[in-house]
């Protein structure tokens, strides 16, 4: 059913799709508890007989984006390995302009992932997220902000993780939908692809209807928990019939945007809550990271009714590897998805 879904959608998809669609992997996060999950296991590796999975992890700058780390490579015969990023950068190939944007590494990142991939260079280009007040990185939120002179020029956006097991099939269902959207004359400026969970940690609030309203986001919140409308921006919807039974949807780490929508949002919240001095101060988020996330973006294009959903995502695509005890299951997840894209490729290019 998803497989046929998406070969309908994609069939539909204006001819000139790609040419006026950027796609924004983020790659500039953080990572402490990556540096710290990784320099546990360098204690542990360190004292056990050498195998190249060890080596893998005891030769691994702890400095270095997790995006580099080397996982289990599903996506090209070349090497048994390929950095964990790769997954991210892949499932947006062909469908637009890339972007990426990172803090440092991107000679490595060019080199492991770029050319790795064969990707096309003339249709790539990095952006760099300048650090805020006090040094501090300020979300991603902020890193498409900061790179809003590379990607306002298009009709859409695409934005992904690089720790992720996304998948092309998704991607490439959720461009084409949001565009058939727009040729129907909708007013959708952000379409999430979503899985139906158990639970999820973030969890998308439908209306009566099925539109979403809100979306619960326990770590923009801080100590003190979320208050269920992804930093306070909008009202929380009541919960429609996607969270009985403990079931509810929730993004799986890529978003679609119409250009104008987020722009005119990102220039909104950073027109409301900027400060040069201190960063962000978003109602609703954690008041001592000063950050600003997509999440806060997307809260309130569904409070002004502009978000819609595609239940199309598979669960493992909800498989981040945010600390490295995350890596096998990222693994094993990445595996299936891209088992599914080979064999819809396989399906495509045989018709």
């Amino acid at each position: 059913m998803r497989e046929v879904l998406s070969r309908e959608l994609a069939a539909r998809a204006p001819a000139d799709l790609a040419d006026i669609t950027c796609c924004l992997t983020l790659l500039a996060g953080a990572g402490t508890r990556w540096v710290r999950t990784l320099a546990a296991a360098k204690a542990v590796v360190a004292t056990q007989p050498e195998d190249d999975f060890r080596r893998v992890v005891a030769r691994f700058p702890l400095d270095a984006p997790r995006g580099l780390f080397p996982v289990r490579n599903f996506i090209t015969e070349f090497s048994p390995r390929i950095p964990l990023a790769a997954y991210a950068v892949d499932a947006f190939r062909g469908l637009g302009k890339q972007l990426i944007v990172l803090r440092g590494w991107e000679a490595e990142i060019r080199r492991d992932i770029v050319e790795a991939l064969g990707i096309d260079a003339r249709r790539l280009s990095f952006c760099t997220q300048e650090l805020g007040p006090g040094g501090k990185v300020l979300g991603h939120g902020d890193a498409v902000r900061q790179a809003r002179h590379l990607w306002r020029d298009s009709t859409y956006i695409l934005t992904n993780f690089g720790g992720d097991a996304n998948s092309p099939l998704t991607a490439m269902a959720s461009l084409s939908a949001l565009a058939a959207l727009n040729a129907a004359g909708e007013d959708v400026g952000l379409l999430l692809p979503v899985a139906e969970i158990r639970d999820p940690a973030y969890p998308v609030i439908l209306d009566a209807e099925g539109i979403p309203r809100a979306f619960g986001h326990d770590k923009l919140g801080g100590a003190a928990g979320s208050t269920g409308t992804a930093a306070g921006i909008g009202p929380a919807g009541p919960p429609g019939a996607s969270d009985v039974g403990g079931l509810a949807y929730t993004n799986v780490g890529i978003r679609a945007y119409r250009t104008n929508a987020l722009l005119a949002a990102i220039d909104e919240i950073a027109g409301k809550y900027w400060s040069e001095n201190s960063g962000y101060s978003i109602p609703g988020n954690d008041p001592a990271g000063h950050e600003f996330a997509l999440d806060n973006v997307d809260a309130l294009l569904a409070s002004r009714g502009k978000a819609r959903i595609l239940a199309i995502a598979r669960p493992e695509e909800l498989t981040p590897a945010k600390s490295f005890d995350e890596i096998k299951h990222f693994e094993e997840a990445a595996g299936k998805v891209r088992a599914e894209w080979r064999q819809f490729v396989s399906a495509r290019d045989s018709q």
